[in-house]
């Protein structure tokens, strides 16, 4: 069971877009946490910021420094961004014991787990975990982290959900390449 009041990760893209609708479809009081962490693909906030608005959702922009060694944000390494969610996370639970909110929900799923380690079950249970040694009570939850990109997708279209506002390539520019990993990815989602 879900509880009422959640903090949520909102990048804008696929997965974190269909999680806001299918948290609110639930009855949710959600508060929204999107981050700029100097990303190429930056275009994914006005999305995000396009949903909160249009659902009457209270969010949250937080600006941080670039995360490094990636080549979404600084051009070095892969399209992973070290560390990333374990940083975005620790900001979210700052906001979610500030607001009374229970729970940390994020859009990590069973495809982007092969790639991003922070997206895998090992990382969560380790995280919450860690939250319960610090004593703070509250829990990071990933409701569709079994799921594949393919399966959201669908919870979306059933949700009537606007794919095409919604942002999910790694390059800069205006339209989305269609070549990236993640274009490629969504591309498949949506077949």
């Amino acid at each position: 069971m879900i509880p009422k009041y959640i903090i949520h990760l909102l990048s804008g893209g696929l997965d974190s877009t269909v999680m806001l609708y299918d948290l609110q479809e639930q009855g949710c009081k959600i508060h929204c946490v999107l981050f700029d962490y100097k990303q190429r693909h930056a275009q994914e906030l006005n999305w995000a910021r396009h949903h909160c608005n249009r659902l009457g959702i209270l969010f949250t922009t937080i600006d941080i420094p670039e995360l490094r060694g990636s080549e979404l944000t600084d051009g070095m390494g892969g399209v992973v961004v070290p560390n990333r969610n374990a940083v975005l996370l620790s900001l979210a639970v700052n906001v979610a014991v500030a607001s009374n909110a229970e729970l940390v929900t994020y859009g990590c799923n069973k495809d982007d787990a092969k790639m991003f380690p922070d997206c895998r079950s090992e990382f969560v249970k380790a995280y919450n975990e860690m939250l319960k040694a610090a004593e703070i009570d509250v829990q990071i939850c990933v409701p569709y982290i079994e799921k594949s990109k393919w399966e959201i997708a669908d919870i979306g279209r059933q949700l009537d959900v606007k794919f095409e506002e919604t942002w999910s390539c790694y390059r800069g520019g205006i339209q989305p390449c269609g070549e990236c990993v993640a274009c490629v990815k969504r591309a498949e989602a949506l077949k």
